[in-house]
Parts: structure tokens; C-alpha cells; sequence
């Protein structure tokens, strides 16, 4: 039988705990966050936020799996997202030629084809971040 009075005994099982305290904290769920929307102990930031907007608003307005929408979900690259930037990059200048990118993003608000633009937000400014940050545009 072991005698839990011995100090040998006592330092094991303080060992175990701090070993169990640190593993715990290793394992929390704020240190398994990815870090790239994640909540941490800020909550999301304001740069995620837009993230995740632009990126609903592309998969819902312009890349969604109905058969309306323009462009087909297998169809979402590297290439058409730098031409979609491009576009919105290029969104308030004066154009002799609208390319087909220039017609898709009017279907964002504030766009002139959009739906639904009450009090939203720049939905062409989140898809430009989103796109930018997704697929590497412009780095």
C-alpha cells in the first residue's frame, strides 16, 4: 500500500495535476480556433466579418447551386475570381465596354441589378475581400 503522506507521492501527484491543468488549457476550444474566422477572445473581427459576408453574398447571389444563377459552382477558380476583382476593383469608373464580370456584379448591392439592398452592406465590397483573400487576388 502506498502512503499518500510521503512527499514523493505528494510531488507526483502535483506533477499530474499541473500536467492535466496545461493539457486542458492546450485543448480549450479558444486554442483550437483556426484563427481565420474563428471566435477568439475578441470575438470575430471586422475583417472576418466582411469575410464571411462577401462570401455569402457570392455563393448566394452569383455562384449558387440553382439553376438561375450565373455562374456554376464547379465554374469558381483562381482565373474568375481575378476577373471578378478586377471588376469590382474597377467598379466606379467609366466604361465603353462592359465585360460579362462588369454585368455579373451588378447583382451585388448596391449594384444596379441587385435585390434586397435594405440597409445591407456592400456586398460587392465583401466579395471583392472575399475573393481577394480566398483565392489570393492580388498578393
Amino acid at each position: 500500500m502506498v502512503n499518500l503522506r510521503t512527499p514523493s507521492t505528494n510531488r507526483r501527484l502535483a506533477h499530474g495535476l499541473l500536467v492535466a491543468s496545461i493539457g486542458a488549457f492546450l485543448v480549450s476550444p479558444a486554442a483550437l480556433a483556426s484563427g481565420s474566422v474563428g471566435t477568439g477572445a475578441g470575438g470575430i473581427s471586422q475583417y472576418g466579418a466582411l469575410y464571411k459576408q462577401g462570401k455569402s453574398a457570392f455563393f448566394q447571389k452569383l455562384a449558387c447551386k440553382r439553376s438561375d444563377c450565373a455562374i456554376k459552382r464547379s465554374q469558381v477558380n483562381a482565373a474568375l475570381a481575378r476577373e471578378l476583382v478586377a471588376s469590382l476593383a474597377t467598379r466606379a469608373e467609366v466604361k465603353f465596354d462592359v465585360s460579362e464580370t462588369d454585368a455579373l456584379i451588378n447583382r451585388l448591392c448596391p449594384g444596379e441589378g441587385a435585390t434586397g439592398c435594405d440597409r445591407k452592406v456592400d456586398e460587392q465590397e465583401a466579395v471583392q475581400y472575399y475573393l481577394s483573400r480566398r483565392f489570393g487576388v492580388g498578393r
